[in-house]
């Protein structure tokens, strides 16, 4: 039986494309040299789009867990007893630790500088955060005995206040009369930098400051009371699920938040933005893949003999259709790894240009440096468009091949 597609037929195509006529002259080299910018920008452009949206993704989940609970009024409960329900609510909980904010402003040299302290449980913290992995300078290690409270800083807060590892700083912190009137007090606290952070969101590096969760209690004065609880759970994925039955368990007096909902908007415009920035991205594609078309148009009329020679001992009107085709999609092929090549060399070149140059701007992107990431689905994605892109290129000219009777091959030569 005859099979749909003969093996000569593929080495047909294969050495015709790599003769002078066709791969090596007239426009190919140009159309080849296209398709392989337009394959590595698109490659570029997803792992650019993949790794701002994961590595805003890992920073809010290092820095805040996967889920914060937070207290709506200043009751006085019990916090184990909290956890034990929310572990009855959603069992795939792996830890949770108590934390406490209060907004103070640092003074380090006659520099000050608006902060934002958070306190944690030192014991408990290694479950819930990843701040090992944010460390740049010292440790992450809270616990350490030391006679001034040890705290973590953030690397732009450390370089805006000139603070190396080893340095104190003050903290002062406004604390209301109990009086019920409006004037305030304000209360010092010292501290000695344990390790210096980057935590990955610009403002966090810029204002935030991380210590103990007795030591913060004491310089704001509120006893025992903490702000709510941090949690995390078995998949980042499952946060949201998560948060959602624990806002309807607890009730009111919680308010239930997960990683995500802090920079909803940025992960919104980003699942908006990626299929934009493909689509756009490919015509430089279609226009590659048209440059292959209108050179297989050339390599047609140039092989008039070949192909009245390749019908006469035998070839069918599909042979000769399947040889132009394999042509294009060889081209395609050739494209799609010369720009995967391409698009790898140019992601590495970005990361080495974005720690050295400063290319991107954490004022306007909320993030200092994208980890470029290029997922599977963008990669399959790729594929499978170009290849689409460039058959459907090739269909033209090669039915007008297959179209060419021998005797009008032979009489043009």
């Amino acid at each position: 039986m005859r099979s749909f597609i003969k093996p000569s037929v593929a080495w047909i195509s294969w050495r015709l494309l790599l003769s002078r006529k066709t791969l090596f002259g007239g426009t190919a080299p140009l159309a080849l040299l296209g398709l392989i910018l337009g394959v590595a920008a698109l490659v570029v452009s997803m792992a650019v789009m993949s790794g701002f949206e994961s590595s805003l993704q890992q920073a809010m989940t290092d820095v805040s867990g996967h889920v914060q609970v937070v207290k709506r009024s200043k009751i006085q409960d019990d916090w184990l007893e909290l956890e034990s329900r929310i572990k009855k609510l959603e069992p795939t909980l792996q830890g949770a630790t108590r934390f406490v904010f209060v907004e103070g402003i640092m003074a380090h040299n006659g520099q000050i500088s608006g902060i934002l302290l958070e306190g944690i449980d030192s014991e408990r913290v290694q479950g819930v955060l990843k701040l090992k992995s944010r460390v740049k300078f010292g440790s992450d290690d809270l616990s350490s005995k030391s006679e001034i409270p040890l705290a973590l800083i953030g690397l732009g807060l450390a370089k805006k206040m000139n603070l190396a590892v080893g340095d104190t700083f003050n903290i002062v912190v406004p604390i209301t009369e109990n009086n019920g009137n409006s004037s305030l007090q304000r209360r010092i606290g010292k501290f000695k930098v344990q390790g210096v952070l980057e935590f990955g969101k610009y403002d966090w590096n810029e204002r935030f400051v991380i210590t103990g969760l007795t030591t913060a209690q004491q310089v704001a004065a509120i006893g025992d009371r903490y702000s709510g609880l941090l949690l995390r759970f078995q998949d980042a994925s499952y946060a949201r699920v998560a948060g959602f039955n624990l806002n309807s368990g607890l009730g009111s007096p919680y308010w239930v938040r997960d990683w995500r909902d802090s920079n909803e908007n940025l992960f919104d415009a980003v699942s908006v933005e990626r299929p934009a920035i493909f689509f756009v991205v490919s015509i430089i594609i279609f226009v590659a893949a048209f440059n292959i078309s209108s050179t297989l148009f050339v390599n047609v009329v140039q092989r008039f003999k070949d192909i009245a020679i390749l019908k006469t001992v035998g070839l069918s009107r599909k042979d000769v259709i399947q040889i132009f085709t394999f042509q294009g999609l060889f081209m395609g092929g050739l494209g799609l790894i010369g720009g995967f090549l391409l698009g790898f060399i140019l992601c590495g070149l970005f990361n080495w240009a974005q720690g050295r140059l400063n290319l991107i701007s954490g004022a306007v992107y909320r993030i200092d440096g994208i980890s470029l990431n290029i997922r599977f689905f963008d990669t399959l994605a790729i594929c499978l468009a170009t290849m689409l892109i460039c058959f459907i290129a090739t269909l033209a000219p090669a039915r007008r091949g297959g179209q060419l009777s021998p005797m009008e091959g032979l009489r043009n030569d």
